[in-house]
């Protein structure tokens, strides 16, 4: 029995030899941990107190500059900016009026081409004989005409012999109808007066075609919105080809003085463009059209800003 008593001591003293010594690493372990938890720390703290001296440096020189330029804006030199940014703003509408004068009466100049003088000679001596002419109207670029006739076939010879003296530029548009004495109150008059002999048939007609190869088209730019029609920028005038298509492009966006504008009506000769043929001026972001004659389009815009605050 005593033996068996003398091993458990020396068992229970090897455990309490084991329990201090691993006791003790895991001291030393905690306490190193400690360390490094100590060190992270202060590295954190000492970043954190850089960013927000940083911080503080920053701050106070905005602030010095935002008192600087307060300074500066206070002084002589720009304390007058506003009134003479008022002036300026007067001076540039009073020349872009100005401008818009002169750009004006140049295109009357452009938009006029010369037509020959003797026109009126060449249309009488090219009337046929069963024929008359009762109107006939000579614009800047364009001859039309309206008569009479016995014979189906005499306003084709009659345009057949203009052209024969290089009068018109392009193929006219002749219309012959028949006409009736009882409903044509013209045609009655010169009947009763004895001007022309009265047979059962005969025709009324008219004929218009371009005396000039080339026509001009006139765009000039306003401010819509306005009670008093605004320009932008000056008349513009663009010459082609009579009878082609010519093309007005980047229509939907115009800067003018730093300003930028979009497009929100057209009119063409006086006659707003309709709904539908607009949206495809806007989907093209081009006004394309036919040059049947001198033509005149405004285009009508708003304000960049002022269009978003409104959609």
């Amino acid at each position: 029995m005593a033996k068996a008593t003398g091993i458990n001591k020396r068992l229970l003293a090897k455990k309490d030899m084991n329990f201090f010594a691993e006791f003790t690493a895991n001291a030393a372990k905690q306490a190193r941990l400690l360390g490094y938890a100590v060190v992270a720390g202060f590295l954190v703290f000492f970043v954190v107190l850089t960013f927000i001296i940083a911080l503080f440096i920053r701050n106070t020189l905005i602030k010095a500059d935002i008192a600087r330029l307060e300074a500066k804006l206070q002084s002589d030199e720009y304390s007058g900016l506003e009134q003479e940014a008022a002036v300026l703003t007067e001076q540039l509408n009073d020349m872009t009026n100005y401008y818009y004068a002169l750009s004006q009466m140049r295109k009357q100049v452009d938009v006029i081409d010369p037509v020959k003088t003797n026109l009126p000679d060449v249309i009488a001596k090219c009337i046929p004989s069963d024929s008359f002419i009762t109107t006939y109207t000579i614009s800047n670029s364009q001859l039309a005409l309206e008569g009479y006739t016995f014979t189906y076939y005499s306003p084709a010879d009659l345009v057949n012999m203009l052209n024969a003296n290089d009068v018109f530029t392009t193929k006219p548009l002749i219309n012959v109808v028949r006409a009736q004495p009882s409903t044509d109150n013209m045609a009655e008059e010169e009947i009763l007066s004895g001007k022309i002999n009265a047979i059962n048939n005969y025709y009324k007609f008219s004929i218009s075609g371009m005396l000039v190869s080339d026509v001009h088209i006139t765009i000039s730019r306003y401010q819509d919105g306005t009670d008093k029609a605004t320009s932008i920028g000056g008349v513009e005038t663009m010459t082609c080809e009579a009878e082609k298509t010519y093309e007005i492009p980047d229509v939907n966006t115009y800067v003018y003085a730093g300003v930028t504008y979009n497009l929100t009506r057209i009119f063409v000769n006086g006659v707003q463009v309709e709904e539908g043929s607009f949206g495809e001026v806007l989907e093209a972001n081009a006004y394309v059209d036919t040059a049947h004659g001198n033509a005149d389009i405004k285009l009508y815009y708003t304000p960049a800003q002022q269009a978003g605050i409104e959609g």
